[in-house]
């Protein structure tokens, strides 16, 4: 055994220190670091986009087979297309919330690596630009600390980090708005602007609810496939309601 491998590991770093440059590797270099965040990223978000379109296209074929047999396959094909609706949404949703999970956990990360490099900036007071931690509220306790002794030492406004929870809304909304004030197309489309725009909806939460949605609807399809003794499943809404289906096509 070679007198290098019995040291403790502390005096081999030291003894390999000089020998080995990791300032172009992630993990060797924030800039790196930060690099790899948003190629994961992005990565995250587009294989979202394609797993959910393979589970859209199979639950496509699942509802397009569904009607084009007009309720007249064996019963016990209506209620297996019923269970696989069921059980596939089930993966979708699960499919979905994991996506989010992970492009979560690389956004985190992302302002994580954001956060250090501008506060390594502004130290050697080099141009820092702030791209995901403009908003506080999504930084952890210990990054809006970081944040807040920096602004606290800083006399001039312009030296501070942007920590306004509001400032990347107020951005949008003034894009949003802009143009024309007498524009027939500003009065048109108000409700483009405050339904649609405004609320900031998660594209990557749409999918999950997507899936909940088509879980819903095969389990009312499998619901009416079965017949159990002393249930009607039409009796279990309320009379009072007033509710009735009627068929799209009627009967001549």
């Amino acid at each position: 055994m070679g007198r290098d491998q019995v040291k403790p590991w502390r005096a081999r770093l030291a003894a390999t220190k000089d020998k080995e440059n990791h300032s172009d590797h992630p993990v060797g270099s924030r800039a790196k670091g930060l690099e790899l965040d948003l190629r994961l990223r992005e990565f995250e978000i587009s294989q979202l986009t394609q797993r959910n379109n393979f589970f859209m296209i199979f639950q496509g074929v699942l509802i397009a087979g569904l009607v084009q047999s007009q309720g007249t396959a064996a019963p016990l094909i209506n209620f297996s297309m019923s269970l696989l609706g069921v059980a596939t949404s089930l993966f979708q949703i699960g499919m979905a919330g994991g996506a989010k999970y992970w492009q979560s956990r690389w956004e985190a990360s992302t302002r994580s690596s954001e956060i250090a490099l501008v506060l390594a900036q502004l130290r050697q007071g080099k141009l820092a630009v702030q791209t995901f931690t403009h908003d506080s509220t999504v930084l952890t306790e210990e990054e809006q600390r970081q944040i807040k002794e920096w602004n606290d030492l800083q006399a001039d406004p312009n030296d501070q980090i942007t920590d306004n929870p509001d400032f990347i809304k107020k951005v949008v909304l003034a894009d949003i708005q802009a143009g024309d004030r007498r524009s027939v197309r500003r009065y048109a489309d108000w409700w483009v602007r405050k339904f649609a725009i405004a609320p900031k909806w998660s594209v990557s939460r749409i999918p999950i609810w997507v899936g909940a949605m088509l879980l819903v609807f095969w389990v009312v399809i499998a619901s009416h496939s079965i017949r159990l003794p002393g249930l009607d499943v039409g009796s279990i809404t309320p009379s009072w309601l007033g509710v009735e289906l009627t068929p799209l096509k009627q009967e001549k």
